[in-house]
């Protein structure tokens, strides 16, 4: 089973809000009952920011196929975040601005790590960004889209 120091598989993952690179403010209850989240931590240790956003980035269309919203948590300013989706540039990747760390902290990745969260808010996978993550992640939501599996593992109840 994976897990992590906070959450465990089949928790509720934990309530977030932040600012968008793209003026919005998000949280975990918008995506309640419509979609699955991952929530994408790209490492603390000053590891390469920009290969990482732009690895999820190319993939978005094939995200949204299976109906997953993605947004990658970094720990900086709004206006920081803003800038970083420009200079990149991220084209469909929305970046969540946790400029006070609360984010990372309640979920705790371990390095960098995606969370993936079914319909109903429940921590379905944790995904270390290692060799091909992003492969994995997509590979991990099939489970979750809603012509797969049975209503439980969807999320729903």
């Amino acid at each position: 089973m994976d897990s992590t120091a906070f959450v465990s598989i089949g928790d509720v993952a934990p309530v977030f809000r932040a600012p968008t690179s793209n003026g919005q403010t998000l949280d975990r209850a918008s995506f309640l009952g419509k979609v699955p989240v991952a929530l994408v931590f790209p490492a603390d240790d000053g590891s390469d920011l920009a290969a990482v956003l732009s690895a999820f980035d190319a993939r978005m269309v094939e995200f949204g196929h299976r109906r997953v919203q993605v947004l990658a948590v970094v720990g900086e300013s709004p206006r920081v975040v803003r800038e970083l989706a420009e200079r990149i540039p991220l084209h469909a990747l929305t970046v969540l601005a946790d400029q006070d760390g609360s984010i990372r902290e309640a979920y705790a990745p371990d390095g960098g790590q995606c969370f993936l969260m079914d319909v109903g808010g429940r921590l379905r996978a944790v995904v270390p960004l290692g060799a091909h993550p992003v492969d994995e992640l997509l590979r991990r939501s099939e489970a979750l889209t809603p012509a797969a599996g049975t209503p439980a593992e969807r999320g729903a109840p």
